[in-house]
């Protein structure tokens, strides 16, 4: 795709230039190729300014030519306009959509996780049999969202359909099946399904294993995982990192971190490269056992592999330094952290504010706070949850709207809520009313959550007009909307 991105301005330009009043006039499969050009570098409204020349100049699209400009808008989750063009657009030009362009819509759907339209067009397409004829591919793309939903009974029942119609289960439909399974546990079932798959004649492939690998050694079922990786082997496919980190991440939540380090030797020893999930699982392994100095010796190891330690390395890390009370290491982990390009997030500071905090560390909580904000990350819902709490059993919690709230800076009003909840904690109600009245000056929108712990206080007080009142100014919010 890189590539195609640099050759990009050539291929309109010389596409212009076939198009000029003194060119050749293009034709649709030219139009084709630069409409596809433009979908797959991320131009589909550009895409679109082609399809207008087309028509413009009185040619007739087909389905392949609305097809990357379907993907581009599926990709871009602009599901509501790419199923306008199925199903109003393509008919209006008289090109009817086909089996490819239902597809494409079907995936779009399961990937924004409206799983419900995805199946309904597929039981549409079944009920049109002789016209839409769902193939292997928009059967298995139904049943991985199912799966990835947690509907894996609905999703067999697709799958016994789509073998009643004729259509066979290919590796990949099996591999999807196994992986719902393997999720929620039923590994059993999953291996029904592996010799089912081999009964038709199908492969396995290494996928098909590390789904089993991994489903096997999280129910704790896997006893001599060496045999295993020998039979994998011995079946013609070569495990891979994400085979052994299955097998470590399974020997490190057993605490057996010895044999996990032997099987890192024996990854290696094969021609597997550890990965960075490979050493984040041994050093949170480590860090769970209370084995800190350990970890920071993977960690120097793993950066002298050449291996790039992620978001994740350091919040493990830092997670455990927390814990043994060395917070002031964490700051220099901070910093070799940004030095490598990796930087914190909402979450790795939520960590850090979590334990500071768990530490009535609230001077270095407030420092924590300050350089978050410094770097442009705004503080979450969870955020100020922490912050608040801590500080909802001390008499500064009016400080922390103003020197937190005001100065850092709210993007919602969830840092408001949090504020409102706390002191509704202590019985202050009075307080949470001015917060909430602080809210709507700060040109935020009240909701449910922000009027109801006060609601419930002022019930429970025997103000039931002030409760009223409450009530009906949600009511009259509503009524401006």
């Amino acid at each position: 795709m890189d590539n195609l991105s640099t050759r990009y301005p050539t291929i309109l330009s010389l596409f212009n230039r076939l198009a000029c009043p003194r060119g050749i006039s293009p034709d649709v499969y030219t139009y084709g190729i630069c409409i596809n050009c433009c979908a797959r570098v991320n131009q589909a409204d550009l895409g679109f300014v082609l399809l207008g020349r087309l028509l413009k100049d009185r040619l007739r699209a087909n389905p392949a030519v609305f097809t990357p400009l379907l993907k581009g808008l599926c990709r871009d989750n602009r599901i509501t306009e790419a199923a306008a063009m199925v199903f109003d657009k393509m008919p209006q030009l008289g090109c009817p959509p086909n089996l490819i362009s239902y597809t494409t819509l079907i995936k779009g759907y399961c990937s924004a996780g409206k799983i419900s339209s995805a199946t309904e067009l597929l039981e549409k397409m079944i009920g049109e049999w002789g016209k839409y004829k769902p193939d292997v591919i928009t059967f298995s793309t139904v049943i991985d969202g199912l799966c990835k939903e947690g509907a894996v009974n609905k999703a067999f029942d697709f799958f016994e359909k789509m073998r009643s119609l004729g259509v066979l289960p290919d590796t990949m439909t099996y591999n999807t099946l196994i992986n719902g399974l393997c999720k929620q546990g039923a590994v059993e079932k999953a291996l029904e399904l592996l010799d089912c798959m081999a009964s038709k004649g199908l492969e396995p492939n290494i996928v098909t294993y590390n789904t089993l690998v991994d489903g096997l050694c999280k129910k704790g079922l896997l006893e001599d995982p060496g045999k295993l990786l020998q039979y994998i082997i011995y079946k013609g496919h070569k495990p891979d990192a994400v085979t052994y980190n299955a097998v470590i991440d399974a020997l490190c939540k057993k605490e057996e971190i010895e044999k996990a380090k032997k099987f890192l030797k024996g990854m290696i020893s094969r021609g597997v490269q550890p990965n960075v999930v490979t050493y984040n699982t041994i050093m949170d392994g480590l860090c769970k056992m209370n084995k800190l100095q350990n970890a920071m010796k993977w960690l120097d190891e793993m950066v002298s592999k050449g291996v790039s330690p992620d978001i994740v390395t350091y919040s493990i890390i830092m997670d455990a330094l927390c814990k043994e009370g060395e917070t002031d290491k964490v700051e220099e982990l901070l910093d070799d952290m940004i030095s490598r390009g990796v930087q914190p997030n909402v979450v790795t500071y939520n960590t850090l504010l979590g334990r500071l905090c768990k530490m009535k560390e609230l001077e270095k909580a407030k420092k924590c706070m300050r350089e978050m904000v410094s770097r442009g990350i705004s503080p979450s819902f969870v955020t100020w949850n922490i912050i608040i709490d801590a500080f909802s059993t001390t008499d500064d919690v009016m400080d922390i709207l103003v020197n937190v709230l005001l100065n850092y800076g709210a993007r919602d009003n969830s840092a408001y809520i949090s504020l409102i909840k706390a002191y509704v904690k202590r019985g202050n109600i009075d307080e949470a009313m001015c917060v909430l009245k602080r809210v709507k000056q700060e040109g935020f929108e009240p909701d449910i959550d922000a009027y109801s712990p006060i609601k419930e206080m002022l019930l429970e007080m025997g103000r039931v007009d002030d409760a009223k009142d409450l009530i009906a100014g949600i009511d009259e919010n509503k009524a401006d909307d």
